[in-house]
C-alpha cells in the first residue's frame, strides 16, 4: 500500500495503490480519470483495479500527473490588497470605529490622494492609509499585501477576523472597490515559461480582450499577466522564490513560495466577491470559478477549432490539477510582524556590513556616542509605540 508520506514507486506501487492515494487527496474517480486524461471506465478497470506495477500501466505524462497530485497539497490563500471607499463616513470613523483604534496608533501627512485632502498612515507606513475629506463624510481605506499581515495582527490582537472587518465596513455603507487574493504554490505546479509556451501554441482559451504579456525578468524570474490593470478582472502568475531571492540576496531554494497566483477584482466584481464571501464563507471557490471561467489551458492548439469542439477538450492536466486545489483551499490570516522584521532584514544586508567596518576603524566607543546621540524621526517613534500597543514581537 502508498504510504501517504511517501512518494510513488512507480516500479513497486501497482494500479490498486491508487485507491489509497485517491481517497487520501479527496478525489472521484471521475477527477482521477480527467487528471489522467482516461476515460472513468478505463481508470476504473485498466487502472485502479489492476495488480500491474504502475510502470506498466501509466505513460510518462501520466506519472507526471501523478507526482503533481501528491505535491499539490502546499498551497495557501492570502488576502492580498483591499480598498474600501465611503461616501456617508468620515476618516474619523474609520480610524475609531472600523479599526477600533486610535490616532495615536496613525500619523497625520499633509495633503492627500484620490480626490482626498487628509490622509492618517498607520504607524507611518503607506501599509494602511485612510484618506479623508475636511468639509465631507467622504473617506477611503487602502491596504497593501503587507499592510493586510499588519491588520490581521491588530484584528487578532481585538479578537476579531477578516471577516469581521469587512462585515463591519459593508455594514458602514463601505464600497469594497478593489480586493486581491494570491494562491501561494510550494510545489510549482507549472513553470511560468510553460504556460507562455502553451500560449505561443496557441494551446489556451481566455476571455479575456487583451493577449497575455510575459516578462522575463533574469534572476528575478519571470512573470504572466492576463487581462487590463485597468479591467474589473486581472490575473498575474510569478515566479516568487526567485523574485524574494534576488531582493533579499539569498538562493531561491530558501523561498517557501515557488510561484505566486494573483487575482485582482475591482468595483463591482470586487463588492460581489465580498458579500458572496460573507454570505458563504468561502474564498477559494469563487477565485476558481474565476480562474476556470478566464482562462484554461490544454494537451492541443485550439486554432481552427470551434467552441463546441474546444468544450470537449480535457484540459491540461497540471492545470487541472491546480484548478482543483484552488477550489479547496480557503483564505487563512497570516498575521506577521512586517515593518520591523522587514527593517531587520534591511539592516542585515545593507547597514551591518558598513556598521562593522566604521567600528573597526573608529572603535566601539565612537560608534557608540554617534546612537546616544541620534534622534528617532517622528515616523520611527510611532512605528515602535504601535508595535509595544499590539505586541508585535521584535
Amino acid at each position: 500500500m502508498l504510504e501517504t508520506s511517501s512518494k510513488l514507486d512507480f516500479e513497486k506501487n501497482i494500479g490498486s495503490d491508487l485507491v489509497h492515494l485517491r481517497q487520501k487527496l479527496a478525489y472521484t474517480q471521475i477527477q482521477m480519470a480527467l487528471f489522467l486524461n482516461v476515460s472513468r471506465t478505463t481508470y476504473m478497470t485498466k487502472i485502479e483495479r489492476s495488480s500491474e506495477p504502475l510502470i506498466k500501466l501509466l505513460t510518462a505524462e501520466q506519472r507526471d500527473t501523478l507526482n503533481i497530485l501528491i505535491n499539490a497539497d502546499g498551497v495557501s490563500l492570502w488576502l492580498d490588497y483591499l480598498s474600501i471607499s465611503f461616501n456617508m463616513r468620515s476618516a474619523d470613523w474609520l480610524v475609531r470605529q472600523l479599526c477600533q483604534t486610535g490616532y495615536d496608533l496613525f500619523i497625520k501627512r499633509d495633503g492627500g490622494r484620490y480626490g482626498y485632502n487628509e490622509t492618517y498612515a498607520y504607524a507611518g507606513l503607506s501599509l494602511i492609509t485612510i484618506f479623508g475629506k475636511k468639509d465631507e463624510p467622504k473617506s477611503l481605506i487602502t491596504i497593501s499585501g503587507q499592510g493586510i499581515r499588519l491588520l490581521e495582527n491588530l484584528l487578532m490582537q481585538q479578537q476579531r477576523h477578516m471577516l469581521d472587518f469587512l462585515t463591519d465596513a459593508l455594514a458602514g455603507g463601505g464600497k469594497v472597490t478593489r480586493i486581491d487574493f494570491a494562491f501561494n504554490d510550494k510545489s510549482r505546479f507549472f513553470n511560468i515559461k510553460t504556460l507562455y509556451d502553451k500560449i505561443e501554441r496557441q494551446e489556451f482559451t481566455q476571455q479575456f480582450k487583451s493577449d497575455p504579456a510575459f516578462i522575463n525578468n533574469g534572476h528575478g524570474g519571470q512573470t504572466l499577466y492576463f487581462g487590463s490593470r485597468s479591467g474589473e478582472v486581472f490575473f498575474r502568475f510569478y515566479e516568487k522564490d526567485k523574485e524574494q531571492a534576488t531582493k533579499r540576496h539569498v538562493a531561491h531554494e530558501e523561498i517557501g513560495i515557488k510561484n505566486r497566483y494573483e487575482i485582482e477584482l475591482k468595483q463591482s466584481r470586487a463588492q460581489q466577491f465580498v458579500q458572496n464571501l460573507l454570505a458563504n464563507g468561502h474564498a477559494g471557490n469563487q477565485l476558481y470559478g474565476y480562474l476556470k471561467h478566464y482562462v484554461q489551458f490544454y494537451d492541443q492548439s485550439v486554432s481552427g477549432l470551434k467552441k463546441q469542439e474546444i468544450a470537449k477538450l480535457t484540459p491540461w492536466s497540471p492545470w487541472l490539477i491546480f484548478l482543483q486545489t484552488a477550489q479547496k483551499v480557503e483564505y487563512e490570516p497570516e498575521p506577521v510582524n512586517l515593518s520591523m522584521s522587514r527593517s531587520l532584514s534591511w539592516f542585515v544586508t545593507q547597514v551591518a556590513p558598513t556598521l562593522k567596518a566604521l567600528t573597526m576603524y573608529y572603535g566601539q566607543e565612537t560608534i557608540d556616542e554617534i546612537l546616544d546621540d541620534t534622534e528617532l524621526s517622528d515616523r520611527q517613534k510611532k512605528l515602535l509605540a504601535v508595535a509595544e500597543k499590539i505586541n508585535l514581537p521584535f
